[in-house]
């Protein structure tokens, strides 16, 4: 009978991956908010046509809301605890969706997306607007799922982290030769040991042999010429 190779139960998705993966899908979604989105156009107070390219974060303010809850999120999960992942998982997986869902919004109204964008440019509100997206609000599509996906495999394989307790034993440190470590036994000079000693508690074989102050002194055993001659007949 085989013995199962420990490795293979271990979970495919590691929670340190799952932070970083989870960051880094979320960074991505904000910064693609930063992009121009809509490019529109409309006329100003004295009627001439203005173009205003609209970033994502003004065409789709949930966009950036949501990818900061998504780093936050990802953040989150790296505590202990193991009811994090419960509460962390579906919020990736709600703020991915949610991005991406906006995102399709813009592509399907680059009008309303960029209305208010163009009224502040123009001074205008409720001018006849020409805008069309580009290609920014489907690429953003990428990051939005990956983060909604780190979210449902966090759900799945969460159940498989290491949990970190609270109280730990304590390591044992083993004493090296001043000699072959000259910073180890600075080490132990800081920690209030002697280094030259094979084992910290050598250090204190001394004082236990020492008697202490009070105690009553054993007597000392009598030797054969100390004994007294025997009596004459």
């Amino acid at each position: 009978m085989s013995t199962p190779d420990p490795a293979a139960r271990r979970p495919r998705l590691g929670r340190r991956t799952a932070v970083l993966a989870g960051t880094a899908a979320s960074a991505l979604l904000a910064g693609a908010t930063r992009t121009t989105w809509v490019q529109a156009s409309a006329p100003d107070l004295t009627g001439t046509a203005q173009s205003v390219d609209v970033l994502g974060a003004d065409a789709a303010p949930a966009v950036l809301a949501l990818a900061l809850a998504g780093i936050a999120a990802s953040l989150a999960t790296s505590l202990s605890s193991a009811w994090v992942r419960f509460l962390t998982g579906p919020v990736l997986l709600l703020a991915g969706a949610g991005a991406g869902i906006a995102a399709l919004g813009v592509m399907r109204a680059p009008e309303a997306a960029a209305g208010s964008a163009v009224a502040s440019a123009t001074g205008v509100v409720g001018a006849q607007i020409e805008a069309e997206t580009t290609s920014w609000p489907l690429l953003a599509l990428v990051p939005a799922l990956a983060v909604a996906g780190i979210g449902v495999l966090m759900l799945l394989a969460g159940g498989g982290w290491p949990r970190r307790t609270r109280y730990r034993s304590a390591a044992v440190t083993a004493i090296a030769d001043p000699s072959d470590d000259p910073a180890a036994a600075w080490d132990a000079l800081t920690r209030g040991e002697d280094p030259s000693l094979g084992d910290p508690g050598d250090a204190h074989l001394g004082d236990r042999a020492e008697p202490r102050l009070g105690d009553p002194e054993e007597p000392a055993a009598a030797r054969p010429e100390d004994e007294a001659p025997p009596a004459a007949r």
